[in-house]
């Protein structure tokens, strides 16, 4: 099956789900959410244990182990908002679905994403290994971090971020076991990670995991900086995500038939 074939049957599929059975689409959005926080939960942990070993090594340790948030989505078959801005780009440029269908089916699966997220971290808030998390947690920290950018590097690091994030998703669409999956997803995911970009779902889990888990709040979390954050990351996303690989990938694939995915 081509690129193209398997995008097309991913969006009629999607989007079929979604205008027929919406609480079925809700429930795989919101494990999604679920899933990643689990894996950002995981990874933070590891981290903040390999910095108190060896500073500086922990968001190493974090960017490594952050893709198997994401591994997860894709083999249990979740729906992450910032992969179908991927799919629904890449259709809509096919004409296999409007526009205005592609932006609505991400918007609601981005906050279905975020109830996913916040289920898990309240349930890590009062679990032994995150509840009263210290300021200094690598989780805070990176938290913290984000919500210190200015709203340039917050757009442009979206843009970079949802680029990488959906180079995995595409190769893993052509990886056809599941190990090989494995190792398409998580190392270029740890590109993102590492380079400390923006990903709105990602971000979903940090700062949910830091508001519930957190002994106390960092300085920059305030509501206006969060919600500031999760808009600018989410426009950045969708034309990072959507539009640079999903747009570029469906007019790439509409060139001559020797030149196809």
């Amino acid at each position: 099956m081509s690129l193209t074939e398997a995008v097309a049957a991913a969006v009629t599929k999607k989007d079929t789900l979604f205008r027929e059975d919406l609480p079925r689409y809700s429930v795989r959005a919101i494990l999604a959410g679920a899933y990643l926080t689990l894996g950002t939960a995981c990874a933070g942990v590891a981290g903040q244990a390999v910095n108190g070993l060896a500073p500086g090594l922990g968001p190493i340790v974090f960017s490594l182990l952050f893709g198997l948030g994401l591994f997860s989505i894709i083999i249990l078959g979740a729906e992450l908002a910032t992969g179908d801005m991927m799919f629904f780009s890449y259709g809509a440029v096919q004409k296999d679905v409007s526009w205005g269908r592609a932006v609505g089916v991400v918007v609601v699966t981005t906050v279905l994403n975020l109830v996913g997220a916040v289920i898990i971290a309240a349930g890590m808030g009062v679990s032994a290994k995150l509840g009263g998390m210290d300021p200094q947690h690598l989780i805070a920290t990176l938290s913290e971090g984000k919500l210190a950018k200015t709203p340039v590097q917050l757009f442009v690091e979206a843009m970079m971020a949802n680029f990488v994030v959906n180079m995995g998703i595409v190769g893993a669409m052509f990886a056809k076991e599941l190990v090989s999956k494995f190792f398409v997803i998580v190392p270029i995911i740890a590109i993102f990670v590492m380079l400390g970009l923006e990903h709105v779902i990602a971000n979903f889990s940090l700062m949910s995991l830091t508001f519930f888990a957190g002994a106390e709040l960092p300085p920059h979390m305030t509501l206006g900086a969060v919600l500031l954050n999760w808009v600018l990351v989410f426009l950045g996303n969708f034309v990072g995500g959507g539009l640079l690989i999903g747009g570029v990938y469906a007019w790439l694939n509409r060139g001559p038939a020797a030149y196809r995915d």
